[in-house]
């Protein structure tokens, strides 16, 4: 048998492998995706149903298609998702990266939870939502990001940045792989507690928020309002009261307003100038905003606009 001949069976038996386990391994992730819906819809009492699930062997991405959830009362789903999508996720340590991604989902019109309260423009819309949470073991820092899209109505992103979050981390992934049913209630305070001390101890280090029009937002917030029993002008005068009562920073009181006006766009950034902790900055902010302009300036960075 020459080199070539080699080479070539080989790769066919590399290639019936490959098939082999990840057929195995797809067979094995739509057992795990059947157990935990069986679980949603025993805590939930809704219906889940999808048509396929798969993993890719060399990403570990999991991809389900065509997820339809209803509840017991409604014969038809009350909303559809065309494809729920996982890549990054590691069961045993907290990844460097971790994504979360619903694409083409739509709500039943027709269904109770809908059909009364919720504006036509949301009702017509087809959503994609996205999140991303990543961190960096040797800083301690992470960032979570969310972003929602309502085809020609919307786009909202949204992103915090924090750090020392290395303990918060370790002790999440310990929390999961504990069995809460086999869990004390001194084990469930002592948990607790460690919970409780990681999230006081993370740092802020930014958080940024955008409002983008992508056709209808205009009308959206007219239907919302109008079910309010308001005019625009009511809505308007409403934002700008609930603002002076807030204390919030000039700035940012002026770009909420401008976007109440031109329903078109809103951008809000906050960085911190200093890494402190949630605890000693939820100390100093309130009494900042409502009586110390200069120390608010030295907290936090501000920047907004509207329109």
């Amino acid at each position: 048998m020459n080199k070539t001949t080699v080479i070539l069976v080989a790769a066919a038996l590399a290639g019936a492998g490959y098939v082999g386990v990840n057929y195995y391994v797809n067979d094995q992730i739509e057992q795990a995706i059947t157990q935990k819906i069986a679980g949603f819809e025993a805590d939930t009492g809704l219906d889940v149903d999808f048509a396929s699930s798969s993993v890719d062997l060399l990403t570990r991405d999991v991809e389900i298609t065509q997820l339809q959830i209803s509840s017991l009362a409604q014969s038809a789903p009350e909303l559809t998702i065309d494809k729920l999508s996982i890549a990054g996720y590691e069961q045993d340590k907290i990844s460097p990266l971790t994504e979360l991604e619903f694409v083409g989902i739509k709500l039943n019109s027709k269904a109770d939870v809908f059909s009364q309260g919720t504006s036509p423009e949301l009702l017509a819309a087809t959503y994609h939502v996205k999140t991303s949470f990543s961190f960096d073991e040797a800083s301690g820092d992470s960032e979570f990001a969310l972003m929602v899209l309502a085809d020609e109505v919307a786009q909202g992103d949204f992103t915090i940045s924090l750090g020392n979050s290395k303990k918060l981390m370790e002790v999440s992934l310990a929390a999961s792989k504990l069995d809460s049913q086999t869990l004390s209630l001194e084990q469930e305070l002592q948990l607790q507690s460690q919970l409780m001390a990681a999230m006081q101890s993370l740092q802020f280090k930014s958080l940024a928020l955008t409002i983008n029009n992508q056709g209808k937002l205009s009308e959206f917030i007219e239907s919302e309002v109008a079910q309010q029993e308001m005019t625009l002008a009511d809505f308007r005068a409403a934002v700008a009261q609930q603002l002076q009562m807030m204390f919030l920073p000039q700035e940012v009181q002026q770009a909420i307003n401008d976007f109440a006006l031109g329903m078109n766009a809103l951008s809000l950034s906050i960085t911190s100038t200093h890494n402190q902790n949630f605890m000693a900055l939820s100390q100093q902010l309130p009494v900042a905003m409502s009586q110390d302009p200069e120390l608010l300036a030295e907290l936090i960075k501000v920047e907004a606009s509207g329109k």
